[in-house]
């Protein structure tokens, strides 16, 4: 299998700020069988798919649906792959692709879920309630995230306010935060997420190119 190129870093490419409101974000579950996937008595997809373990959530990979197409969920780096791919770039960096049974396999066991952005860029998840201590806000960021291995990956991160994200307090500070949103967050992602093909564009490409691709 060749490595899809379209997803690495491009020395033309730039960080994408435009507003991705009508847009989706794509992410691998698991399981390819539906039944381990989706629940039919509630209508949504089960929170163990959309990520696990369930910490996951405060720094969830996505990929933004367009030129990063469903098939690709199928890609899964390797130990060597990770050490070498799955690590935050800028977007103009020059990448040589990953080779195939060396930094990456095909993994049909996966399938995947979808969401759109809208539906949950800045979602604010309010913890201000009274009778409870360690109040907070978390407000949900939509971040591009480009990393060597795929330009088109996207975070989904809490904003806890004065740009102090979840997922960069130390484990004592966050523990106690952790056990609500964890949990919270993640039913909510699966309340939004959907596990059908959507009616999706691909991003203008004036969005992620400093100047159109020739």
């Amino acid at each position: 299998m060749n490595y899809p190129t379209e997803i690495l870093p491009n020395a033309k490419y730039k960080r994408i700020t435009c507003d991705l409101s009508n847009h989706y974000l794509i992410r691998f579950t698991h399981s390819n069988i539906r039944e381990e996937i989706f629940d039919d008595n509630i209508k949504q997809v089960k929170q163990n798919q959309i990520c696990s373990p369930k910490e996951h959530i405060s720094d969830l990979s996505t990929s933004l649906l367009g030129i990063y197409i469903p098939s690709f969920v199928s890609i899964e780096l390797t130990k060597t792959g990770k050490e070498t791919y799955s690590i935050e770039c800028e977007p103009d960096e020059i990448v040589e692709p990953p080779v195939f049974d060396t930094d990456f396999i095909q993994n049909e066991n996966r399938s995947f879920w979808v969401i759109l952005i809208s539906h949950i860029n800045t979602l604010i998840a309010d913890y201000t309630k009274p009778n409870i201590t360690d109040q907070f806000k978390a407000t949900c960021s939509i971040e591009h995230t480009p990393m060597k291995w795929n330009f088109w990956h996207f975070s989904i991160r809490w904003d806890l306010g004065q740009n102090v994200f979840l997922h960069q307090l130390p484990p004592k500070t966050i523990a106690k935060v952790y056990k609500r949103l964890t949990s919270d967050r993640r039913a909510t992602i699966a309340m939004f997420a959907s596990i059908e093909e959507p009616n999706y564009s691909q991003l203008g490409v004036e969005e992620y190119c400093k100047a159109t691709l020739s």
